[in-house]
């Protein structure tokens, strides 16, 4: 008789453990289920975004728009210098190593 109501107490606590975690299961389903669809939705707002900068920045318009907001012209070919007419920074001569040896050649 204990052998009968002991296996059919086991079975009960077992019953309850699967059922619970089912109910787990099942609340994870539905958490992935509803993170998916948000992902979804925020994929679909993105390409909204990408679509509405790549119009925003077209070419003419910012031309456009610097002209008559910003008073900006296009420059004129003869502003344009050659790169040969750039005064080049001269290169300091770097002192011995031997004349400032010790801590005055650091870098920090």
């Amino acid at each position: 008789m204990r052998f009968v109501l002991l296996s059919c107490f086991l079975i009960a606590v077992l019953g309850s453990g699967l059922y619970f975690a089912k109910l787990s299961v099942d609340e994870q389903y539905r958490t992935l289920k509803q993170l998916e669809h948000e992902i979804k939705s925020q994929t679909e707002h993105n390409y909204v975004l990408q679509a509405e900068w790549t119009y925003l920045t077209r070419p003419e318009r910012l031309l456009r728009l610097s002209q008559s907001l910003l008073g900006m012209n296009s420059i004129a070919p003869e502003r344009i210098l050659p790169i040969s007419s750039i005064p080049m920074a001269r290169t300091k001569s770097t002192p011995s190593l031997s004349a400032n040896a010790g801590a005055g050649n650091v870098v920090y």
